[in-house]
């Protein structure tokens, strides 16, 4: 009588002559598929897949590394394989066996070249390597065969940009914008892209508000080069801020009204050490803009250059001209106010301009510092006292500079252990006084 052997019990026949086995097919080794090989390899990768649903990974590869040897070529098993490799826990096992990985992937797309899926898992195993100019290609040719799939044109116009190529990254945000209908939503970055390109008249058309992006432009790239850890850091950095700055010329070309261009970029100069510049800028800037609210807002910045350069009788004039356009701004009032009483003259004008301060914002802890302060240096010390003690009720954060007035105030009403307790917090702040340290040491207040 002919002998049936059941589908299971073949099966366990084959994996046990699997396991048995001193030698192992390797992975490079493909394989002709018979009958029984075709059956063994799709049981196997079949277990496989449940097993990885119930979360039993380790089990699920190796059922899938058997079935890649009975089908060497399985497309789907390739794929699952290296994304087990890619998925360790371990580090230092997924870098070691991602040439393997890399591998079983080529192997699953040279099968079934238009999966999506079997590409970019390949691409972000390059990327994970940063063989980002392999991983371009992987992403060009998924868009290349899936066109619909705006993910991937984000993820090229990325990095594109990593890799410098603007031209490049324009036709993937444009293309991007056409499938989606987000135009608008990109033209920040096709901007920065046209900015880093040098075309600043394209730029330009590209900025919807170029005033609220110059001075979001001018503080980040000046961020950047002070933030920079390296000389090509800090070079790359200033050669955007000076791409920057010409972009404020070209604002002005088509917008001359507009202030943002001006104060910017005389900001910049500053900051780099172009005094003259700076200021020059300004005077272009007071005979161009309209409003008494730009004006205002250059005298103001103007005072403060010359505050830093240590001319005060142009810093006054500029001060004066900002109140006459904008008699109620608080910061100019307060910088004004405080600046005299330092230089101990027209107290009662430092008096009531920095009470103007207070009526406007009465729970500032630096207006109240300020007006403690000048009250202070009019002898009015008890007066003074409850000023500086409501400041440091308002105060937001440490400020040295306030511990030390309060520390002065104290020592001044006989309090000279609280007076030398607040020094000392000044100084454990980092104070830049230079009276603070003479007045510790010595232990008493030091004009």
């Amino acid at each position: 009588m002919k002998r049936v052997i059941s589908i299971s019990v073949l099966l366990m026949f084959l994996a046990a002559q699997y396991s048995c086995s001193p030698i192992r097919r390797t992975l490079a080794d493909p394989l002709v598929k018979s009958a029984t090989d075709s059956f063994a390899s799709d049981y196997f990768f079949t277990e496989g897949v449940r097993m990885h649903n119930e979360g039993r990974y380790d089990a699920a590869m190796d059922l899938i590394s058997r079935s890649l040897d009975y089908d060497s070529v399985s497309a789907a098993a390739c794929y699952n394989m290296a994304q087990y490799f890619m998925s360790l826990n371990d580090r230092s096992l997924v870098e070691k066996y991602s040439e393997t990985a890399r591998n079983l992937l080529l192997r699953a797309i040279r099968q079934a070249p238009d999966n999506y899926w079997y590409r970019r898992l390949l691409a972000l195993g390059y990327l994970r390597q940063n063989r980002n100019a392999e991983a371009i290609e992987q992403y060009e040719e998924i868009s290349r065969r899936y066109p619909g799939r705006t993910d991937v044109l984000i993820t090229l116009a990325g990095l594109y940009d990593d890799a410098g190529d603007f031209e490049k990254e324009l036709w993937a945000l444009r293309r991007y914008g056409r499938l989606e209908d987000a135009d608008d939503e990109l033209k920040f970055q096709r901007f920065v892209c046209y900015l880093q390109m040098e075309k600043l008249d394209s730029a330009y058309f590209e900025s919807d508000n170029p005033g609220q992006i110059i001075e979001l432009l001018m503080n980040t790239t000046r961020d950047m080069a002070e933030r920079a850890e390296t000389q090509m850091d800090y070079t790359r950095s200033r050669a955007l801020l000076d791409v920057s700055m010409r972009f404020c010329d070209e604002v002005s070309s088509h917008e001359p009204q507009l202030l943002e261009p001006y104060s910017q970029k005389s900001i910049a100069y500053f900051w780099i050490g172009d005094n003259e510049a700076a200021l020059n800028r300004i005077a272009e800037g007071l005979r161009n803009v309209r409003t008494d609210a730009d004006k205002a807002a250059l005298h103001n910045l103007r005072g403060d250059f010359y505050h830093t350069l240590g001319d005060n009788a142009r810093m006054y004039a500029d001060y004066d001209s900002t109140l006459m356009l904008d008699p109620q701004n608080v910061g100019v009032l307060n910088n004004y106010a405080y600046f005299m009483s330092l230089e101990g003259r027209d107290l009662d004008k430092a008096l009531q301009m920095s009470g103007k301060t207070l009526e406007i914002e009465p729970l500032s802890a630096t207006y109240l510092d300020t007006y403690a302060w000048i009250l202070f240096r009019m002898k009015r010390y008890n007066e003074a006292l409850v000023y500086m003690e409501k400041a440091l009720r308002y105060l937001e954060s440490d400020n040295p500079e306030i511990y030390e007035h309060y520390g002065d105030v104290l020592f001044m009403c006989g309090e000279k252990e609280k007076a030398l307790e607040n020094w000392h917090k000044a100084m454990r702040l980092n104070s830049d006084s230079p009276t603070l340290e003479i007045k510790i040491r010595e232990q008493k207040y030091i004009e």
